[in-house]
């Protein structure tokens, strides 16, 4: 190669490095570059909302009744959560050991904690887990599906009715897309079914009945594809019967977008996921932005999302507001023309302080977050940082790396 092009590639390579520091990427809607395609789509029935605004980005017969398979465990949990401690035990019965596969192999007498119960029901989708959770709440697996039932009309899932634990194909044991949705993300708001559905896999206790305890372990592998290969899987529950066919709700995280996916009756569960949670989040781009100058306070904050309407913006701020942190919207003009709202969080004085809202706000919202550093504030000691140049909070952004 001549030296004359070896220099143009090399300032070539110089420019993109500088460039990749001095973007501030964040989230904003704006029309897709591409449009989804409905025969792409083999579910039955499909719903994808935004989690944080409410928003519906796309649906397809939401409110159809149709058999929700293992996806019900979602709702089972739900209960399980609002009505038990997770450090409980509960004994498996003769019908709970008689349940159809998949199932752990419990035997009558033998006891697990309401925990371990879970990770059994939601990761690996064990039938009888799902009935000894039922029997040792409910008092019977009928009884629990009309709290089950309740519960869903409770948070809006208006036409849904579950007739058990477990999801297998029973008359009248029905959901929709819509409703499976809104029954997710109100389980997400809980930390401990948050960090279940993220857990790849797990080593549950099986203890035997009797004077003289003993502990069988079992390792519990979480079914959800997704958290292996799609970039910011959060969780999810698969399902699976011949009349349901293939069924998945979930939700995945990008730039501080939480969306939520609902598929069911797929011939190709996990092309149809990607496709929706990619199509989600291709009305969202990241960009270079140019903010209106503004006076910074000293210290760090953290951006928790950011968005071209100003409504959604403060909606947003609302909810996050309801976990008891200081959260404004920051106002940010685009190069193009259009503004951007950035909603932040702080400011706070010590960099130690930010990192823990932030790791508080990742762990029990699911975001992603991002530390902004005003030049005035100290450096902090271990932050990997990456240099910067935007509005007030210039000099430095942090990922937490640690």
């Amino acid at each position: 190669m001549a030296q004359g092009a070896k220099n143009i590639l090399k300032l070539r390579i110089q420019l993109g490095l500088a460039l990749c520091l001095i973007t501030v990427v964040i989230a904003l809607p704006f029309a897709p570059a591409w449009a989804f395609s409905e025969k792409q789509l083999t579910a039955r029935a499909a719903f994808l909302l935004n989690a944080d605004t409410g928003e519906i980005l796309y649906q397809r017969r939401p409110d159809r009744p149709l058999p929700p398979a293992s996806t019900t465990k979602i709702l089972t949990a739900l209960v399980a959560l609002d009505k038990a401690r997770l450090e409980d035990r509960l004994a498996a019965s003769e019908a709970a050991s008689q349940v159809t596969s998949l199932k752990l192999g419990l035997q009558p007498g033998q006891t697990m904690s309401v925990e371990d119960l879970l990770y059994s029901a939601l990761l690996y989708s064990a039938n009888d887990a799902a009935v000894v959770l039922a029997e040792g709440i409910g008092h019977s697996v009928e009884g629990f599906a009309e709290i089950m039932t309740r519960r869903a009309k409770e948070l809006g899932a208006e036409n849904s009715q579950f007739r058990n634990p477990h999801g297998l194909t029973e008359v009248g044991h029905y959901s929709t897309a819509r409703d499976l949705a809104l029954i997710f993300s109100h389980a997400m708001q809980i930390e401990s079914f948050r960090t279940i559905v993220h857990t790849k896999w797990k080593w549950v206790d099986l203890i035997s009945a009797g004077n003289h305890e003993r502990v069988k372990r079992l390792p519990v592998r979480n079914k959800n594809r997704l958290l292996w290969n799609f970039d910011g899987a959060v969780g999810g529950k698969t399902g699976y019967t011949q009349a349901a066919r293939r069924c998945f709700v979930g939700a995945a995280t990008r730039h501080g977008v939480t969306l939520v996916v609902s598929i069911l009756g797929s011939g190709s569960v996990w092309r149809d996921a990607r496709s929706l949670l990619d199509f989600g989040f291709s009305t969202y781009t990241q960009t270079a932005v140019t903010e209106n100058p503004t006076e910074p306070e000293e210290g760090y904050i953290v951006q928790v999302g950011s968005f071209q309407d100003e409504e959604r913006a403060e909606s947003f701020r609302q909810n996050i507001s309801k976990g008891g942190f200081d959260v404004f919207v920051q106002k940010a003009s685009m190069e193009a023309g259009p503004t951007a709202y950035r909603v932040r969080v702080g400011p706070y004085a010590e960099w130690d302080k930010a990192k823990a809202a932030a790791r508080e706000l990742e762990r029990k919202r699911g975001l992603n977050t991002v530390i902004f550093q005003s030049l005035a504030a100290p450096e902090p000691t271990n932050p990997a940082p990456v240099p910067f140049s935007d509005d007030g909070w210039k000099g430095k952004r942090h990922l937490l790396g640690d």
